[in-house]
């Protein structure tokens, strides 16, 4: 008889995951706030973070959606994971001034923005800026956009080729999770995504976040990178919405 596969889940803050048990859980941006009564049950803990959320600069007067921003801000300072991830590299100094002062312990590691790239293209084939064949489908006035976008993201890289991208092409907090996590665990682990959706991207557990972009964020990206890694690894969801990228996950008998 075959020895059980290491479970790694991850989970985002869309409203409502269905939460199963595993070995170790992946928790991206607010998300180990939002559900910390499900992470307390995991032996293993890794938060990986946008810095942005937890920037002064987002809680400064007048920034829109301050108190928002501020109650994210509180719930991550009151985690304690076993490992936090930034997702990028540039403010990593201020970032563990930050938390050091709000007296958070985990050790603190980030990804530079070019390392990212390097690892998403590795793990999943789709190195950023990710165009996908779903742009064919979006309104006129949106494929204007995002084909400037991508012309302006092009432009940059020609003058600096470890240059970000815009948030169109590159995949989410969720799916770059994902993403560490296979990095971590390879083959001889399965995986399964709670709390990431394709759908309603500015919704938060505790209500609608009213920013709206000119591009779909992420949402393109993270389509073509997630059904790329499904071919390659195990991995299954417990979101209705993303069933027809990946399984539903079954809890053994």
């Amino acid at each position: 008889m075959s020895a059980r596969k290491k479970r790694v889940v991850i989970v985002g803050s869309k409203p409502g995951a269905e939460i199963p048990s595993g070995d170790v859980i992946y928790c991206a941006n607010a998300a180990i706030g939002y559900y910390a009564d499900s992470v307390r049950r995991f032996s293993n803990v890794v938060s990986v973070l946008n810095p942005d959320l937890i920037h002064p600069k987002e809680f400064r007067d007048g920034v829109p959606n301050r108190e928002l921003n501020e109650r994210q801000r509180d719930m991550i300072f009151a985690s304690r994971p076993d490992r936090l991830i930034l997702t990028r590299t540039s403010s990593l100094a201020l970032i563990r001034e930050v938390l050091d002062a709000a007296g958070y312990s985990a050790p603190v590691t980030g990804i530079s923005v070019y390392d990212r790239r390097l690892l998403v293209g590795r793990i999943s084939g789709c190195y950023d800026p990710i165009v996908t064949t779903d742009f064919f489908h979006l309104p006129n006035d949106l494929k204007i956009r995002y084909a400037g976008s991508l012309a302006s993201t092009l432009l940059k890289r020609l003058l600096d080729r470890r240059k970000d991208c815009g948030s169109a092409f590159r995949p989410s907090t969720g799916i770059l999770s994902l993403v560490l996590a296979i990095n971590e665990h390879g083959q001889n682990a399965e995986y399964v995504i709670c709390g990431v959706g394709v759908n309603k991207r500015v919704e938060y557990l505790d209500g609608n976040n009213e920013r709206q972009r000119a591009l779909p964020a992420h949402v393109l990206a993270d389509l073509k990178v997630l059904r790329r890694l499904a071919r390659r690894y195990a991995i299954s969801t417990t979101e209705p919405e993303m069933l027809h990228l990946v399984p539903l996950f079954n809890t053994p008998d």
